[in-house]
């Protein structure tokens, strides 16, 4: 490495310590992120000096080291702080810092030929970029997310008597309630929320939920969940529910219900359940 290879190491730890210090006094950021920020100042140094043939990068992670002696100097001397206080755990940070910079050092600045990206690395990280605005648009627009109804176009009496029909024979051991209003009005939110939400969406919500872990609107009946639920947990979510508001209602129960249920969209609710009630 040589005396001149010293010097670089020192230079950097001096150029690493300034930028930092900015960084964070700026941003007040993290350990964490100030750990992060040291390891990408390594990776765009060693870059240039892939780029512009400094034969310096073998033992590049050496600067982390002076970087700590300078900031050891800069707290004692300089703002009188004490730098080896257990509660700033400034001594486990920087060997944290050393160790990892030591194994991106020697698993990759020192594996390739090149630290900065390639045409080929390049192509790959547009077309990531490519379908984040996608997903980003997407749901900005909430085409993948649960769409406003318009409540003119109601579905026809038709079609709300084929999917009764359907969702009955599918869901009839979950649905046999005691009550015939009960069971009427679980159809009946069962039908509109699946005429929003089709199978496909749902399993699209399904696959974001376990990507993300963000809680959605999840199952057949549409239940806002921080936890993955099926399309049965989330009837029996609901029923619970109905079964509390139809409790202690007077008369027109099921119309109560229903607009205690989903005020905002009562009179499409009404419409089905005036159709199924008479089936």
């Amino acid at each position: 490495m040589g005396f001149i290879g010293w010097i670089f190491y020192i230079i950097l730890g001096i150029i690493y310590f300034i930028v930092l210090s900015f960084i964070e006094k700026k941003y007040e950021i993290t350990k964490i992120q100030k750990l992060i920020m040291s390891l990408i100042l390594m990776l765009v140094v060693s870059g240039f000096c892939f780029r512009i043939g400094i034969n310096y990068t073998s033992d590049i992670f050496l600067a982390f080291i002076f970087l700590m002696i300078i900031d050891i100097i800069y707290n004692s001397y300089f703002i009188e702080r004490d730098f080896f206080d257990k509660n700033e755990q400034n001594i486990k940070y920087y060997i944290i810092l050393v160790i990892i910079g030591f194994i991106i050092n020697q698993e990759f600045i020192n594996q390739v030929n090149l630290v900065f990206l390639t045409g080929e690395d390049l192509r790959i990280i547009l077309w990531s970029f490519v379908f984040i605005f996608m997903y980003s648009f997407f749901k900005e627009k909430s085409i993948f997310s649960n769409v406003t109804f318009n409540r003119e176009k109601f579905m026809s009496s038709n079609s709300v008597v084929v999917s009764y029909a359907k969702l009955k024979y599918k869901y009839h051991d979950i649905c046999n309630y005691s009550k015939k209003d009960i069971d009427n009005l679980m159809y009946t939110i069962m039908i509109f929320e699946n005429s929003k939400r089709s199978k496909l969406l749902r399993r699209y919500d399904y696959f974001m939920f376990r990507l993300n872990g963000n809680k959605r609107k999840l199952g057949i009946m549409q239940v806002e969940s921080g936890k993955f639920i099926t399309d049965s947990e989330s009837i029996e979510i609901v029923h619970k529910r109905i079964e509390k508001l139809y409790t202690g209602k007077s008369k027109n129960k099921c119309y109560e219900v229903l607009k205690s249920y989903n005020k905002n969209d009562y009179e499409y609710l009404k419409y089905i359940f005036d159709i199924i009630k008479k089936i």
